[in-house]
């Protein structure tokens, strides 16, 4: 057992300015951090950065995100107006995705926000305004919710519900193919949300599997409508000749004018993803962006019988309407296309066979990695991206770190930590200060002082002391109940009184 009395943390530089950077980015609370040292000195007092950085993580104060950046030297950009930023859950055309927290009501949330660069591209940030226009218009099961635009510090952000899961690109790279019954429930969910995006005049116009949502409780949400246009766009003119979509799952007719389609386009997109999920590939396959968009236009649509013997022929046939070439040759609409899935079964209270119900999400995996990498270095959600530490900070010495009482240090766990997060003044920073190391390096083992062993051997005096004392009181109110109950009851006459005799009171006996 070690005491803390006589060990103390032996920091280098590197590892001081770590605890710099976490104090002064709001991450740390002094008091936690002073907790997870106390732990972590059970097994050995000296510290690195990556070692203190894991104790962190482990204590659930700070997230394998947060921890990276300040392990390649980041101080900022880890909040965003009312939001502190956990980690990074996508990046779309429009911007990346974080996941962050609210600091008040402690409610997790995605938060889409636009690159600075974007910030001075006047048809940029109309896109972008325009996506949290159409998000505002839909509330429904099947849609991720959009709950508020705001901007700080320059950046402009949408906040979204948070789905807690994996998109079907992921799921299928992840796990492989569905079965029918898998597919077919997943495109009765997002057929039920474009329907009603469709009902209010939204087109999504970029449907494709990064872009379906599965929540690990297997509801599905459409996402992103960086692309949606609601009715007459005003933006219209200026996107005629770009095509708006994923060049392997866009609509024929959507390649050649994004404006003039209706649903039908979002229907062909749907088809490709079916395609998708049932074969682990896009519809078309071809070298470059230009021959995928020909095939689209004049390649025979692949039969889905040839890749997948189990597909049921209505399927297979209904597969073949969705992708036709020509729009009127597809379903009309997304509720005419739920009417024809529910036939086919999908959309009712029978699970698949392969239970979709309870899906890993994407963060328990590799998929976020090349994400966290991505993001480790950027510093574009701050001013700089720099540390810039007041003077209390420079004036820290990590030499003199105070005596941490350990109540027990047999294990390595941390009790007691809040991984609440916040901005923390520099103040607090200073006051961690104390007694300047005392352990010399040949230390082994347990190491107990004379005082200690001292006062041990008082609280032992002392504990004899009371407990005599207590037996004695026992004993003694032991006894005074035995004499109490031994003693026999002293014996006295009753009063006896005659009633009236006449005029007189005669007394028959009276005792004194």
């Amino acid at each position: 057992m070690i005491s803390s009395e006589a060990i103390k943390p032996v920091l280098d530089d590197a590892t001081r300015g770590f605890v710099k950077r976490s104090l002064a980015a709001g991450l740390v609370e002094l008091d936690d951090l002073k907790k997870v040292v106390v732990s972590l000195m059970a097994d050995s007092p000296h510290f690195t950065p990556e070692r203190l950085a894991n104790g962190l993580m482990n204590a659930g104060i700070l997230t394998k995100w947060q921890a990276g950046k300040l392990l390649v030297g980041r101080s900022k950009g880890f909040y965003l107006g009312s939001y502190r930023l956990l980690r990074p859950i996508g990046k779309g055309g429009m911007g990346m995705v974080y996941l962050g927290e609210h600091q008040v009501m402690k409610r997790q949330m995605a938060l889409k926000i636009l690159p600075p660069e974007a910030t001075d591209n006047a048809r940029r940030l109309d896109r972008f305004k325009e996506e949290a226009r159409a998000c505002a218009q839909l509330d429904h099961p099947n849609i991720v919710r959009a709950y508020d635009f705001a901007q700080a510090g320059g950046r402009h952000y949408i906040v979204m519900e948070y789905i807690d899961g994996i998109d079907l690109q992921h799921l299928v790279q992840r796990d492989g193919v569905m079965s029918t019954a898998e597919a077919l429930d997943v495109l009765n969910q997002a057929c039920e949300g474009l329907a009603h995006a469709h009902e209010r005049g939204i087109i999504h116009r970029d449907i494709k599997p990064a872009n379906l949502l599965l929540r690990t409780d297997g509801v599905l949400k459409v996402s992103d409508l960086g692309l949606a246009r609601i009715g007459l766009s005003e933006l219209g003119h200026q996107d005629n000749h770009r095509l708006m979509g994923t060049a392997d799952f866009v609509a024929p007719e959507q390649a050649i004018n994004s404006q003039n389609i209706d649903a039908r386009a979002d229907i062909y997109s749907l088809g490709c993803t079916l395609f998708y999920l049932l074969t682990g590939r896009p519809p078309f396959v071809a070298d470059s962006v230009r021959q995928r968009l020909a095939k689209h236009q004049t390649a025979e649509v692949p039969d889905l019988r040839v890749y997948r013997d189990d597909c049921p022929a209505g399927l297979a046939d209904l597969f073949n309407r969705m992708m036709a070439k020509r729009p009127s040759d597809r379903p009309k609409s997304a509720t005419e296309l739920l009417v024809q899935l529910r036939r086919m079964g999908a959309g009712t209270n029978e699970k698949p066979a392969m239970s979709i119900w309870h899906v890993q999400p994407a963060s328990d995996t590799s998929i976020d990695e090349r994400i966290y990498q991505a993001t480790l270095e950027d510093s574009s959600l701050s001013a700089d991206g720099e540390i810039n530490l007041g003077q209390g900070i420079e004036e820290f010495d990590f030499g003199d770190l105070p005596a941490l009482p350990v109540a027990s240090t047999s294990g390595s766990g941390v009790l007691g930590i809040s991984g609440s997060g916040g901005n923390r003044s520099t103040d607090a920073i200073a006051t961690f200060k104390s007694a300047p190391v005392q352990a010399s390096s040949g230390a082994k083992g347990s190491v107990m002082t004379t005082s200690g062993r001292a006062s041990d051997s008082n609280q032992l005096v002392l504990l004899g002391v009371g407990l005599a004392f207590a037996v004695l009181a026992l004993v003694a109110v032991i006894g005074i109940g035995i004499h109490s109950f031994t003693q026999p009851l002293p014996l006295r006459q009753p009063k006896i009184k005659a009633t009236e005799d006449g005029k007189s009171v005669v007394v028959i006996n009276q005792s004194s």
